[in-house]
């Protein structure tokens, strides 16, 4: 997609709400894919109603969330936003359980005890400009190098994640995985697929709906630091989970403001 024309666009959502341009990226139809349903390794489209929520993320959060047409008032995201930092809040709280428990786990701390510490969850906004939840975990507590099977580590993070998406039903999730820049493209894009599709597959196991579910692969795309040093590829191989607002949130919290 084009910067400047994301940026113009988003711009003039925010001076009008009642001029939303429509947009439409399809970024993603290169890569390589496998599985079909929930997993989405293909078209990715922009939003309608982006707003400043791209200026805010640099144009990151226009492919997440429930794509709705229309303005949506500052009644409904004040709503949207007060369920989104309750289940925030639980989240955190359950991982720091967990961070806890390897704290006593003297092997752990020698192995993964300080990346399950270094796992991020932050608030963004998705394409409606809407709060929305981001998950982020660095590979080496998923996977193994080259794998896509996930480790006990990760299982028993996963876990406490499914249970608080369950606790959360009118969420979707989108898990995007990404790899550094070793290799091929052809080779990374598949492999950051089958990664983000582990970790899908595993939250449906745990009991969360299929339908709320997608997956993603990037490759080395959006990388957040530079590929020239071990600890740069290190951080660029990564899950992120995103956790938006559905549908039916969004319309039950657009009745009730109004």
């Amino acid at each position: 997609m084009n910067t400047k024309k994301l940026l113009r666009n988003s711009v003039l959502a925010a001076l009008s709400l009642s001029m939303l341009m429509p947009m439409g990226c399809n970024t993603w139809n290169s890569m390589s894919q496998s599985g079909q349903g929930a997993t989405a390794g293909g078209a990715i489209g922009a939003a309608v109603g982006t707003g400043v929520g791209a200026l805010i993320g640099g144009g990151k959060g226009t492919w997440i969330g429930a794509l709705v047409g229309g303005a949506l008032g500052a009644g409904t995201g004040a709503l949207v936003g007060n369920s989104m930092d309750r289940q925030k809040k639980d989240l955190e709280a359950q991982l720091s359980q967990l961070q806890d428990q390897e704290d006593r786990n003297s092997e752990a701390i020698d192995k993964n005890a300080q990346d399950i510490k270094d796992i991020k969850v932050e608030m963004v906004k998705d394409r409606n400009d809407l709060d929305a939840i981001k998950l982020v975990m660095g590979n080496s507590v998923l996977f193994a190098t080259g794998s896509y099977r996930l480790s006990a580590d990760a299982e028993a993070m996963l876990s406490r994640v499914a249970y608080n998406l369950k606790q959360y039903p009118n969420t979707d999730i989108t898990v995007v995985g990404y790899t550094d820049n070793t290799g091929s493209q052809q080779v990374n894009d598949k492999l950051s697929l089958e990664r983000a599709q582990a970790v899908m597959n595993y939250l449906e196991g745990q009991g969360v709906a299929q339908s709320r579910l997608k997956a993603v692969g990037k490759g080395w795309n959006d990388p957040i630091a530079s590929n020239s040093t071990a600890a740069g590829r290190a951080q660029n191989r990564r899950v992120e989970i995103f956790i938006t607002a559905d549908k039916q949130m969004i319309e039950n919290a657009r009745k009730q403001a109004n």
